[in-house]
């Protein structure tokens, strides 16, 4: 990354931040509508984890409480539970966020697979979701389908960001 991306503040990406939250909103939405939402990674999870990450002087706590809310409005579950799970999440993040963004993009990716993996066992623990037989490893799949996700997401909005913002 170049140093320039580094030192990008909140307010000058702020709409592009929004944007991709909405966007990724909508796909999670067409994916609880479709029966892709077992291993279909939560999108606005990923983009909060880049966001994060991306960001030095924002902690984003109360980004993952909005969409820890509105997921949990789209998913038909207990208020506030998503929000939860999105800000133990954000925080672990948080005190790893340097590092992270030390590793190259397919580090990145096992590391997000791990924070999916502690997603998928907490929604276990807190929803206890009833699964037919062959739906348990769809379940527990989701996270190496973040896996495969993470870089085309975290490649595509440093393109945008850059793009749009830098230059």
């Amino acid at each position: 990354m170049t140093d320039r991306f580094v030192d990008l503040e909140f307010s000058q990406a702020r709409w592009l931040v929004f944007t991709s939250y909405l966007l990724a909103l909508i796909v999670d939405t067409m994916m609880i509508m479709q029966q892709g939402s077992l291993i279909a990674p939560p999108f606005s999870l990923l983009l909060l984890m880049y966001w994060t990450a991306q960001f030095i002087k924002h902690t984003h706590f109360f980004s993952a409480f909005i969409l820890g809310l509105l997921m949990d409005a789209m998913l038909q579950t207990t208020l506030g539970a998503h929000s939860m799970i999105f800000i133990i999440l954000t925080f672990v993040m948080l005190r790893y966020r340097l590092l992270f963004r030390s590793h190259s993009v397919i580090q990145q990716a096992f590391v997000i697979a791990f924070y999916l993996a502690f997603y998928q066992f907490l929604t276990f623990l807190l929803f206890s979701p009833s699964l037919q037989t062959g739906e348990y490893l769809l379940f527990w799949s989701m996270p190496l389908a973040g896996m495969i996700a993470w870089p085309i997401i975290a490649l595509a909005l440093r393109w945008i960001t850059r793009k749009l913002i830098l230059h």
